[in-house]
């Protein structure tokens, strides 16, 4: 059954809530759209799983996303999924909205997650590298829009992103991000572009674990790490196509000045 405490409407978006939403301080969110490696997805996924987080609501928009209806142990849910619990907020989502659709969605978002009094947002997704194959020790770059926000990353083994291109749809979230003042962290840990790649999901996990102060293991993760890329294949494909249009091909280029 589906049933609804809130809705709203947001230009073109419905926002609604099956629930009344609260969130401990100090409140993370986590955005999770497909991308790169689908790492964003993949360690989302986890970390809803693990903490066993409730879902208390959902996004949908008849223009800017796909004609799906997201069926969950029998009941119908929106293509973009809410979960909350404790001081943990996830926007989860396997699917990727049009570049106008993701324009309006990241607008919506840094609405909603201001009035829902969140402290820190992160996004978690994967940065392409082309010798992947070969890379063991994965290593992850940030990006913080506050001092706040650094406050949390300065003392971990982390990378400064200092220079370079960065496309997709965290390129728009992050600019939204960064133009409603929120607190944010960009997490991009070296990936395949187009393959699934849980260990690089692990990676993320594990740094976000660390600064929400709550145990996640990820060695369920790494360990079923072939059966998940397996399973995301066809999901990936189709994530492709999508990251072809916002020119994910971008961020293999150097830029001439920095």
């Amino acid at each position: 059954m589906f049933e609804i405490f809130k809705e709203e409407l947001f230009e073109d978006f419905i926002i609604v809530e099956y629930r009344h939403i609260e969130i401990e301080k100090p409140s993370f969110a986590l955005i999770s759209l497909p991308d790169t490696g689908l790492v964003s997805v993949i360690g989302a996924w986890h970390i809803i799983k693990t903490l066993q987080l409730p879902e208390v609501g959902g996004i949908d928009s008849y223009i800017h996303l796909p004609p799906v209806a997201v069926i969950s142990n029998k009941t119908l849910r929106t293509p973009i999924r809410v979960f909350a619990g404790n001081n943990l907020f996830i926007v989860y989502s396997e699917f990727m909205p049009s570049q106008l659709g993701m324009i309006k969605l990241s607008k919506l978002l840094a609405n909603y997650l201001e009035r829902k009094g969140i402290d820190y947002i992160f996004l978690a997704t994967g940065m392409p590298i082309q010798n992947r194959f070969e890379v063991e020790k994965l290593r992850t770059f940030y990006l913080a829009t506050s001092q706040k926000a650094f406050e949390l990353v300065k003392n971990l083994d982390l990378i400064p992103f200092e220079n370079g291109f960065f496309a997709g749809p965290y390129a728009i979230l992050l600019k939204e991000f960064v133009r409603a003042k929120l607190n944010t962290i960009l997490l991009l840990t070296e990936s395949f572009l187009e393959f699934p790649d849980p260990e690089a999901s692990a990676k993320n996990v594990d740094i976000i674990s660390r600064i929400i102060g709550k145990a996640i293991d990820v060695k369920e993760l790494l360990d079923e790490a072939e059966a998940i890329r397996i399973r995301a294949r066809d999901a990936m494909k189709n994530v492709v196509r999508g990251l072809a249009q916002m020119r994910k091909d971008l961020e293999y280029t150097p830029p001439l000045y920095t």
